[in-house]
Order: C-alpha cells, then structure tokens, then sequence
C-alpha cells in the first residue's frame, strides 16, 4: 500500500486516469498528429501500434468485459439461515463488543445523521444483517424477530428511535448493486507480466508451482501460460498453489492464504524467510494457495465455504500433511476462519497467524463501509478503491460472496480446538498457538479496536509511529490472559508489514516458532 503524500496522491491519481482512459488516450494523441502533421503520421509504427492495441482493447471491452460484468447483476446464495435463538445469540454477542453504538449505525448508513435513521431504517438493516433478506421477502416471523432485535438496540442504545423512515440508506452488502469502474486491457498483460515473474521468483527460490488442468489456462484473463507447461498437476482442480516440500521432520509445515491483490508477487520474500529461524535438519514446508477470484483477474466465481474446504483438503492429503501452521493475511483470513470452523481442518491447526486480519470483530462497519462504500480523498484510499474495490472480480467475490456471519470469527474460537484430546493440557486448555498482527494506520480495519477486543480490558496501550526506543520495543507486542500474541506494527498501513525485512522476520520468528 502506498502512502499518503502529494506526490503519491498524484501519481496513482495519473495511473488512475491512464489506465481507465487508454484507449481515448491514444486516439487523442494521433488526432493531434493527424491536425498538426496531416496523414503521413499514420505511416509511423508507434501510431499503428496505437490504432492496434485500440483494436485490441475495443474486442476485449465487447467480448470480456461486458460479459463479464453481467454476472454481477447475480443475486447472492445467502448460507442457511439461522435458528431464532442461534440469530438472537449472534446478535446480543455482537452488541457485547460493539465500542460505539453510535458510530456503528452511523457508519452502516454510509455517515448518515442520526437523526436520519429512523426505526424502519434499521429494521431493515437487521433483516439484511441477520436474516440475509429485505422487508418485500421476509416472513411474518422474520419480520417480528427483527422488531424484537430492534428493541434490544435500543435499550444498547438508551433511548427509542424515531418512528417512521428517514433519509439514510444502509449499506446491505449481499443486496445491493455492485459497482465497478473500466480498467483497459493493458492492465491485464501489466497483471499477467506480473504473474509470469512471480512465477520465475518461487521457482528461483525452490518452489514448485502445482497448476490447474490445462484446460483451465485460457478461462482466465489474463491467460495462465505457466500453467500449460507446469509438470506438476494439482490435485484439486479449481485450486492452483505453490509449494515447498517439508522435509523438517521434527517440525509442522505451513499454510498460506493472501489477500486481494495481484495474487502472491507481495508475499514471495516473506514466503522464502518462514523456516529461516529453523535450527533443525531439514526445510519447513510451505504451501501457498493462489485465490485468483480475488488476484485482479476476469475467472471464476470463489468457490462456496464447503467447496473451498473440500479442495484444500485434498491438497493436504495429496502431501500427507497432518498438523500444520495456518496463516492468512486480509481477505485471506477469512477463509482462514472457515478452516477453523471446520471440524476437518480444527484439530490438525497446531497454530494460527492472522495478519491484518479482517474476519475479527467483522460485525463492525469498518472494513464492509472502508473497502466498499467510502469516498477516497488520499492515495491510499484512491489505490484501494480503484484497483480492489472497483475490480469486477473483487466486487463480486465481496457483495456475492461475502457473508459476515459466515466469515467473522471470535477470540475463543480462535484458541478452541476441542475436537482434539491431544491438543489440550493437564487442565483441559487448548494448547493453540494464536497470534494476531496488526498495523496501526490500516485503512481497512479498526485495529484499535480489534487490540482493544483481543486485550479484553488488560493494562496495556499499543505504541504509535510517533514512539521511539524501549518504549516502541515494550508496547508493539502483548500476550493476552488467553494466551493470543498480539504484534502491532506502529506506523504501518494495511500490508506494509510485507515491505521492509524486518517486519517480514518478525512475523517469520512467530511462526517458526509456531511449527516447533
């Protein structure tokens, strides 16, 4: 993630225009050509050139693009609903940990004024949030359930909402319409020359690269070349990964989710350091899943929670990998926590790193309303919002994929691991190795409040990019009463601990002492 300066905010701003723009772009600049030089600047190739990708740019726009987005007008597959008392559950949970009742609302009604929701705005609300569903579709049932959840925000609240309807418009991510913005196609050869480099960089560095079908190298824009000359198959075939063989055998090998991004060319420093801390005989393995839904790529749909969790344990098996080391970071942390849910995956976790995590205290507004809803004004914001949230493929996977209730996951369940005697101490306590590492300045997530949440009330305050020295040193990590290692990253914004190799090593020391 880049910074926040004039000269950033400038430079993506212009990356911005030309990438959106291309096209008219290039025929501007040969206009002027044609007015001041007259026909004989056609003859030039840098001019033909242009005419051509303009071709090339204009078939794709008719071809992929549009088809491509039509799908977004899809409505989403909601999981199943449920029961009254589990719904009732949830809810009084979520009230339990929300710091400000007040921004809460405001922020799910995209900064509205209070006194523009109203009593129906949030009915309405609630039936999204915890019935998957909208006033026009819901039941009798479903819609007294939600005047009595209603109730119980206003006795959190202390006070009684207006009546009525007022002018604020709740963000109902599953429901509403999905918004994207034109990106030329000279961004997916950028993205594919991109691909085809962090292809040479893992096998460099002794990797090897497990692909999809064939069949399947030309279903995506751009087209996976690599994948037509991998001697390696998959044996999951909608799922492509990298891996290094664990050869450690006193130690567990790890798993690896990303996030949204243009795939794992961010991560493939920090991929090559986990183990570095080995003393051992032996590598620790590492197998890296490429999410390409979410890669900056026209594909596939993401997969549902039991497809994902079917076909990544078919990877494990096909390696004969029993306990492992799970990290994910963003977006990857939620699937993540799928793997947690799952009675499969729970017992074979011999330890969890979540990096700036969005699935934690998902219930607040911050990361659906910073990632989808808000308006940019900083550099940061405009990379964020053009390149992820404005990518059909990102925006789908979000506002038809995403289901919070699905995705969030709480601290205990976090260090649970109860489906396994083995895994417990002399006390019955869960033996779980949990660390979460959070940036100060994230632009997605709260983290304050995660930290907070995570502390549950302790004696402890993160230190700021503003802290120096011992003090610095004493205040970026915490373990919890519970036993969750907190490592705050001072100064830093949403995967900028990816960037410099110090912050790479210390995530890497936590995990390598995970696998122990």
């Amino acid at each position: 993630m880049i910074g926040t300066s004039l000269y950033q905010f400038v430079f993506i701003r212009a990356c911005i225009f030309a990438l959106h723009y291309t096209s008219p772009l290039l025929l501007l600049a040969l206009g002027i050509q044609l007015v001041a030089i007259g026909r004989s600047a056609l003859s030039w190739r840098i001019n033909q050139l242009f005419i051509a990708y303009c071709i090339v740019d204009l078939l794709y726009a008719v071809l992929i693009w549009w088809p491509y987005n039509k799908r977004l007008k899809d409505e989403a597959r909601h999981p199943p609903p449920l029961s009254s008392a589990d719904r009732r559950a949830l809810f009084l949970k979520c009230a339990d940990h929300i710091p400000d009742l007040e921004r809460y609302l405001r922020l799910w009604f995209l900064g509205a004024d209070s006194l523009d929701i109203k009593r129906d705005n949030v009915h309405d609300f609630v039936l999204w949030a915890f019935f998957d569903t909208v006033p026009e579709r819901a039941s009798q049932q479903d819609v007294f359930e939600a005047e009595e959840l209603v109730d119980l925000l206003e006795d959190r609240l202390g006070r009684k909402l207006d009546a009525g309807r007022g002018k604020a418009r709740g963000l109902c991510l599953t429901i509403d319409a999905i918004e994207t913005r034109y990106r030329s196609f000279i961004w997916y050869i950028i993205v594919g020359l991109v691909d085809l480099f962090t292809h040479f960089q893992f096998a460099w560095l002794g990797f090897e690269y497990f692909a999809q079908p064939r069949s399947e190298a030309f279903s995506v824009t751009p087209p996976r070349l690599q994948s037509l000359f991998a001697s390696k198959q998959s044996a999951s075939r909608q799922l492509s990964y990298w891996h290094r063989p664990h050869t450690a055998a006193d130690k567990s090998p790890v798993v690896f989710l990303h996030g949204i991004g243009i795939g794992l060319w961010t991560y493939v420093p920090f991929l090559s350091r986990i183990g570095g801390n080995n003393t051992g005989s032996g590598d620790i393995g590492v197998i890296a899943i490429e999410i390409l839904p979410v890669s900056f790529r026209l594909t596939d749909a993401p997969l549902s929670k039991l497809e994902l969790l079917s076909q990544l344990d078919t990877i494990l098996d096909s390696h004969e990998w029993g306990d492992f080391v799970l990290a994910g970071h963003s977006y990857g942390t939620v699937l993540a926590s799928h793997m947690i849910h799952s009675r499969t995956f729970n017992s074979r976790l011999q330890g969890v790193v979540l990096l700036d995590p969005v699935s934690i205290m998902l219930h607040l507004p911050d990361v659906a309303y910073n990632f989808t809803r808000r308006k940019p004004s900083r550099a940061n914001e405009w990379q964020l919002w053009y390149f992820a949230s404005m990518d059909p493929g990102v925006a789908h996977a979000l506002a038809r994929h995403f289901f919070w209730r699905e995705n969030i996951i709480w601290k205990e369940e976090l260090l649970d691991r109860s489906t396994n005697e083995r895994t417990r101490d002399s006390h019955g306590i869960s033996t779980r190795k949990v660390a979460v590492c959070l940036s100060e300045r994230d632009l997605i997530v709260d983290t304050l409040s995660v930290a907070e949440y995570l502390a549950d009330g302790e004696d402890w305050t993160p230190s700021t990019g503003s802290d120096v020295g011992d003090e610095m040193l004493h205040r970026d990590l915490h373990v919890t009463r519970d036993g969750i290692e907190i490592l705050w990253f001072p100064g830093l914004d949403h995967g900028q601990m990816f960037e410099k190799r110090e912050n790479q090593d210390r995530v890497c020391r936590v995990i390598d002492s995970y696998c122990a």
